[in-house]
């Protein structure tokens, strides 16, 4: 008998899974609302913190043979994209399997809302509807399976307080969210005032990007808005083997710790309102003030919830993502020390439908590619 996947996201995991589902015998189809890495894509010059052969699975690389770069090389986002994933997805094995420009819209049970047998094994006797929205217009797909891999990088955080907008951010465009965004506009940004908000990966590196503008172009500022009281507000890892990052948090803090002219370390800053003229009028927590020509917002990123409606899955009330995975490794604080999990922990409440890689960990900062690949294969395996 036939069994039908979906798989949504055509970014690393969604590949990945792809490629070792269609090995076992399912008969997959990867909906991707843009093109191929699309998310990978916005990273700009940004380099993995891994090396290549954390980033694929065993089947990945047998499909994309001697083509891809060294196991060692540590990549961009749009070179992991042009050099892994488009050779990967035009592979025998998949290249009529992708369907990119194509944006769910929903999925649910045909003929069934979420309240009818929810978490009842009855459920799964019916087979689940796609809807997606295409360039010639709305399309329909059926699977006895799905997977979602749509990641988080597409729905950034609000850069208010507690999460919450800022007055003033919703009605405000040109706010950059995406190290992508920034390094495109980057140009454009000598001599003016910047305020760079967020101290996790990607503030980390945007700060690396825009350091280096400000020492090429000296009438540039950069005032850096953190939430830590810390010196060092950025997290260490004792001994990290992961050289990128090690580097990239070390420059980091390096700044933070002693400041050059071109930059301000504004602490336990959280932001409360921003103005619609420019400069901008930015209002910090501790009746603080701060100009601003141009707003750098990396304070992390969310999952896109809203096609699921109609799906009975348990969610993490904190992070969003999976709750069985969220439960198991709540007390894990490091990407690194992640421990295994089993299929009962990657269960999602919706027989035959699971959320993986990225999304699956929700708001949730700990996760890494290897990590995600593994426990892919381990659904995939309790998938039969």
């Amino acid at each position: 008998m036939t069994r039908r996947m979906i798989i949504v996201g055509a970014g690393p995991i969604g590949l990945c899974a792809a490629a070792s589902a269609v090995a076992r015998g399912f008969d997959v189809t990867v909906l991707e609302r843009g093109e191929v890495g699309e998310a990978l894509r916005r990273f700009g010059p940004t380099r993995f913190f891994t090396p290549l052969s954390m980033n694929l699975s065993r089947r990945a690389v047998e499909l994309i043979g001697g083509a891809q770069p060294s196991e060692d090389a540590i990549l961009t986002g749009p070179e992991m994209v042009e050099r892994v994933l488009v050779p990967l997805a035009s592979s025998s094995a998949l290249r009529d399997r992708i369907r990119t420009r194509h944006r769910v819209i929903s999925i649910g049970r045909k003929g069934m809302s979420r309240y009818e047998l929810s978490r009842h094994p009855l459920r799964a006797e019916r087979r689940f509807r796609v809807l997606c929205d295409t360039d010639g217009g709305e399309n329909i797909f059926e699977a006895d399976y799905v997977l979602d891999a749509s990641g988080v990088y597409g729905q950034p955080q609000w850069l208010g307080a507690g999460g919450q907008p800022a007055m003033g951010e919703r009605a405000l465009p040109g706010i950059i969210r995406s190290l992508g965004e920034l390094s495109d506009q980057l140009g454009s940004m000598a001599g003016k005032n910047i305020l760079l908000i967020g101290h996790g990966h990607s503030a980390q590196n945007a700060l690396g990007l825009l350091g280096e503008l400000a020492v090429e172009h000296p009438s540039t500022s950069i005032c850096w808005a953190v939430r830590s009281a810390n010196t060092r507000p950025c997290a260490e890892v004792a001994d990290d083997p992961l050289r990128e990052r090690r580097t990239t948090v070390e420059r980091a803090n390096r700044l933070a710790e002693s400041p050059p002219d071109f930059l301000t370390i504004e602490r336990k800053a959280s932001v409360e309102a921003i103005s619609p003229g420019a400069p901008h009028s930015v209002r910090l927590s501790g009746d603080r003030t701060v100009l601003a020509d141009v707003i750098v917002s990396l304070t992390g990123y969310r999952p896109d919830l809203s096609f699921l409606s109609e799906l009975a899955v348990d969610l993490s009330p904190s992070t969003e993502g999976a709750g069985p995975l969220a439960r198991a490794i709540a007390s894990v604080t490091d990407c690194l020390s992640v421990p295994t999990v089993s299929a009962k922990e990657l269960a999602s409440g919706e027989p035959h439908f699971h959320l993986i890689g990225a999304k699956s960990y929700g708001r949730g900062r700990t996760f890494l590619l290897q990590t995600g690949i593994s426990q892919v294969e381990s659904l995939l395996d309790s998938l039969g």
